[in-house]
């Protein structure tokens, strides 16, 4: 009788350990993704997972941007080939970091054509039926001439244009497009092209 007492006591022990376990798991703070590469002037957007509303986000050293909804800008240039920053993030007594590498961009990267890259990514991704082309004008915006899409643009300043500032929306019912967020390296295009004065090349 006892023998099978203490076996009880071992296998609630065991189930009690096992439940702390599970229990620290799903409250572990993550990120996603832990580990990443940017050029200059790229954008990347991080995921949290068991955040609260005390989560702080610090850059280590401080170099780029944390923007809403969670993206962090890269600096457009910087003097080193490359270097690593750290993306600490606290909530309370738990911590995660994610490590970027930053790498300098060269002077080929950063060329960006409206009729080679804009206005492909506009048709591939902004002009159908009910949206911003193909006789469609959603928010009376229309997206396939470069006159059309000038309308939204502010020259040299991407974070005072519409064309760029509506694909970075936290919200994703205001983002756009509303299929999905664009993937950083094309909304980087965007930012690029109005920096470099929203030329129609």
């Amino acid at each position: 009788m006892n023998k099978i007492f203490n076996a009880c006591i071992v296998l609630l022990v065991l189930l009690s350990a096992c439940k702390n376990t599970l229990d620290d798991a799903s409250n572990t703070l993550l990120v996603n993704p832990k580990q990443v590469y940017l050029k200059t002037g790229d954008s990347i957007q991080f995921t949290m997972t068991n955040a609260t509303a005390n989560t702080v986000i610090k850059l280590q050293p401080n170099i780029g941007d944390l923007k809403p909804g969670n993206w962090y800008v890269a600096p457009s240039s910087m003097l080193n080939d490359s270097t690593q920053i750290i993306l600490a993030i606290t909530d309370d007594t738990r911590q995660v970091n994610a490590t970027i590498t930053l790498i300098k961009s060269n002077v080929t990267d950063t060329l960006i054509s409206f009729s080679k890259t804009i206005l492909p990514l506009m048709v591939a991704n902004c002009n159908f039926q009910f949206c911003h082309g193909n006789g469609s004008r959603a928010g009376k915006v229309e997206l396939s001439t470069y006159d059309s899409v000038m309308k939204i643009v502010s020259v040299y300043q991407p974070t005072q244009s519409l064309l760029y500032t509506s694909l970075l929306k936290p919200d994703p019912l205001r983002r756009m497009p509303p299929a999905g967020p664009l993937h950083a390296y094309k909304i980087n295009y965007i930012k690029k092209w109005i920096e470099q004065g929203s030329l129609d090349n």
